[in-house]
């Protein structure tokens, strides 16, 4: 079908559209609603799965049903909408119904980024100079005795505070008296038995060397990547749209907030605690969500002029076993997501790759 639109454009590479859908539309989406409500619907002398509409209608309300039925249409016309404009939309949308009732179209307006103008400074020329800047040697990698003590007495230490909570079962807080140095078991070859099914000492020192240089080699990708990225972003100009500003702001709270309660404290608490709002919080974070914005803008453009793509047998596979372990996500931005952190990936390979 054709649809109605109006086009606006706004500042900062952003675009609104006005859409319209036939009244008929309506009226099947909302027959769609009834059955979904009567399929999930759970009242008291009724089978589920069987329930009556005329009693679906009471118990969701009208108002309910073509609020589901809006939701229903949104999310099959609005992409159709979109390929029929030949817009590209960048992060999620800003939708709003503008007109819902039965008898008459179904209105509703969005408010999304397109890919702002922009052009690319010679990035391979600034990875490789930016990773020249970067130096590095073998000495760089070389692990010390000290490291590897550290690493065992750490060991010792997780070992010894096990040990005090399998002795003291009904104890599950960490409430408990110090663990001093008499407490710790001895550096021997039981010990690296139980730290990790090692043969002997001499097996599990090998091993805490080998990942030690491994993390120093991690760390030194992590620096030539954040050269490059640092240089790519000063020397790009770009204006970016302040709803993908909003979007990877509100993305830093939620991460924020998960960190907080994870560390068994509530997020209310927090707040009162720094005498801070959490609005306070959203304009400390705005800066540097501005900047990861401005940085996928100018990885989408390497990867759209490098003709970049994620492989798609991977992509296909991850999305599966997010979804495996979160039924409830959205499907397609579980799969956004997932090919964005792909591509991503790709970028930071053929920069890194530049000799």
């Amino acid at each position: 079908m054709k649809y109605e639109v109006k086009i606006k454009k706004l500042p900062k590479s952003e675009t609104e559209i006005e859409v319209s859908l036939p009244a008929e539309l309506l009226e099947s989406a909302r027959k769609k609603a009834i059955e979904h409500f009567g399929l999930i619907l759970e009242i008291d002398g009724f089978r589920k799965g069987h329930i009556p509409e005329k009693i679906v209608v009471e118990k969701i309300g009208e108002g309910g049903l073509l609020e589901e039925a809006a939701d229903i249409l949104l999310k099959e016309h609005f992409p159709k909408a979109i390929i029929q404009e030949n817009l590209d939309i960048l992060g999620q949308p800003k939708i709003s119904i503008t007109k819902l009732g039965l008898g008459n179209p179904l209105e509703f307006k969005a408010v999304f980024a397109t890919m702002p103008k922009f052009e690319l400074p010679d990035y391979k020329a600034i990875a490789k100079s930016s990773k020249a800047s970067v130096k590095s040697s073998e000495k760089d990698l070389e692990v010390t005795q000290k490291e590897i003590d550290d690493v065992l007495l750490q060991i010792r230490k997780n070992k010894a505070h096990l040990d005090w909570h399998k002795a003291h079962k009904e104890e599950y807080g960490h409430n408990h008296p110090e663990i001093k140095d008499e407490d710790l078991p001895p550096l021997d070859d039981e010990l690296a038995k139980a730290a990790g099914n090692f043969k002997n000492l001499d097996e599990l020192r090998g091993k805490i060397k080998e990942n030690i240089i491994e993390e120093k080699k991690y760390r030194e990708i992590e620096k030539r990547r954040a050269a490059i990225i640092e240089e790519l972003v000063k020397k790009t100009k770009i204006e970016v749209p302040e709803i993908l500003v909003d979007s990877e702001t509100e993305k830093s709270l939620a991460q924020m907030k998960d960190d907080i309660e994870r560390m068994g404290m509530k997020f209310k608490d927090y707040v009162a605690h720094t005498k801070k709002t959490e609005e306070d919080f959203k304009k400390e974070l705005r800066e540097p969500s501005e900047k990861r914005a401005k940085i996928q803008l100018i990885f989408n453009k390497i990867a759209l002029a490098e003709n970049l793509k994620p492989n798609e047998e991977v992509l296909g596979n991850e999305v599966k076993q997010i979804m495996e372990h979160y039924k409830d996500a959205n499907e397609q931005s579980v799969r956004i997501y997932v090919a964005t952190t792909l591509l991503n990936q790709e970028v930071l390979k053929l920069l890194e790759n530049q000799n």
